[in-house]
This record gives structure tokens, C-alpha cells and sequence, in this order.
């Protein structure tokens, strides 16, 4: 387990641990069951105690885990985390916490964008792009309703060829060269419509996040993405650090 820790990094050893302990709770726990000890985490991390109480510190604010005196630390979420740290898939997410993942009800059609689209994806009035509706399952369990709209002229071909992996992004990269080199993401709370509840197999104006995200790729607007997601069983954590960074509030 100790190769997962990257001394050399400029993250804290503390914040790579968390991470770690995430998957580890993911995969091997559930809720109300005990993580390993103190002790036990030292070992199998090679890490200081200190490092070890920070970690589990930071788990404990974001109600991940709840410490009881003289009895442990336990699991107290079994929610769906999503590290907010870097551009990586959905798909590749849930395989690193040992998650098994399915999509349901693929929809692929290219489509002429409308207004929003052309100036969010900053296209021509002659471009079209290509609509992707999946929804997306973990373990058998319906977790996210996710659209994504992608530039057409950069994947030619792409809706008679139909998506060859499971993870987008890793077909993209496979057949067209493509990466995320960065994103945007806007995430707000709101009541699930009757169509989003059915599909998602929740009670009617349940809680749900709504994200959206602009991804960049070869220097343009490429992806736009609009996910809903079950608020009961999937949770973003995001790292913050430094003067460079800054966590935006918006409430419009």
C-alpha cells in the first residue's frame, strides 16, 4: 500500500493518506464498522502518528468517520466520494474504489446546438455536436443521469462507430488522442424532477447535485457535461490549498 504515497509530492502526506483511506473504505468497509487502528494505519503506510490523526481528522470534519473515545474511529457515510482533484473519469473514479459500474439507457445523436451550446462550447453557427445521455449505475444501483455534449468535428464518426469502453474519456484518448486538460464545474442542490426521481428509483423531489462542467481539450471548449446525481449516495470532496486556488460561492 505504501507505493499509493508519493513523498516526493508537493500534496501532504496527510491529504495522499485521506485519500488512500477513502478507497480502503470503500472497497473493505461499511457503515458502522471500524478502520484500522492508529497503529495499524502507521504500519500499513508507513506514516507518522501525526499524519495518520490529520487524515483521519479531515475524514472526521467532512462526516466520513466519527472517532469514539476509548473505541475507534468508524465508518459513518457510505456515500459515493468523488475526489474534486484532477480530470479524471466517472468510470475510473468508481474502479478505483473497487465500484462496479454499468450504463443504462445510452442515447447517442448528433444534434444542432442551441444558443447556449454555441456560446458555451464557443462554436460556428453551422457546428453540430454530439449528444451523450447515460445513466449511470454503481453496483447495480442507478446513481447519476449524465448528458454530455461534444464538439462533432472532432470526433468524426464517433455516433455511427458508438462508444467503445465504458469510461468516455478513455475511448476518447484511445481513438482520437483526446484529454481533459482541464474543467470547470458549477454544483448546486436541488429537488429532483418527476422524470429525474423515476429514473434514479428515489422519492419524488428528493434531494439531488446538479453539476456542470466545461471541459477544455487541445486548447478549445470540447465537452460540456450536465449531471444529475443522487444526494444520498454520491458526495464531492474538494481539496483546496494555497493563494492560487479559491472556492466560489454562487448563488444564482
Amino acid at each position: 500500500m505504501t507505493e499509493f504515497l508519493n513523498r516526493n509530492s508537493t500534496v501532504p502526506l496527510y491529504k495522499q493518506l485521506k485519500k488512500e483511506l477513502i478507497a480502503y473504505i470503500q472497497v473493505n468497509l461499511q457503515k458502522g464498522e471500524a478502520l484500522p487502528t492508529e497503529t495499524e494505519i502507521e504500519e500499513m503506510y508507513q506514516v507518522s502518528r501525526i499524519t495518520v490523526r490529520k487524515a483521519i481528522e479531515s475524514l472526521e470534519v467532512e462526516g466520513i468517520v466519527v472517532k469514539q473515545q476509548g473505541r475507534g474511529t468508524f465508518v459513518k457515510s457510505k456515500e459515493i466520494i468523488q475526489q474534486v482533484d484532477g480530470v479524471t473519469s466517472w468510470t475510473t473514479e468508481m474502479k478505483k474504489k473497487g465500484k462496479r459500474t454499468k450504463t443504462l439507457g445510452l442515447e447517442m445523436v448528433e444534434i444542432k446546438p442551441s444558443k447556449k451550446l454555441i456560446h458555451d462550447l464557443q462554436l460556428n453557427q453551422n457546428d453540430s455536436v454530439i449528444k451523450l445521455k447515460r445513466v449511470r449505475c454503481v453496483d447495480d444501483e442507478p446513481i447519476a443521469i449524465m448528458v454530455s455534449y461534444l464538439r462533432s468535428s472532432m470526433i468524426p464518426n464517433f455516433v455511427n462507430t458508438g462508444l467503445k469502453d465504458e469510461s468516455l474519456y478513455v475511448d476518447l484518448e484511445n481513438r482520437y488522442g483526446i484529454t481533459i486538460e482541464h474543467a470547470t464545474e458549477w454544483i448546486r442542490a436541488r429537488e429532483a424532477t418527476d422524470l429525474e426521481a423515476s429514473t434514479l428509483l428515489i422519492p419524488p423531489y428528493s434531494a439531488v447535485l446538479s453539476l456542470r462542467r466545461l471541459s477544455m481539450a487541445k486548447d478549445v471548449p470540447f465537452e460540456l457535461v450536465e449531471m444529475i446525481a443522487r444526494a444520498d449516495r454520491y458526495q464531492y470532496t474538494i481539496e483546496l490549498s494555497g493563494n492560487n486556488k479559491r472556492k466560489v460561492i454562487d448563488d444564482q
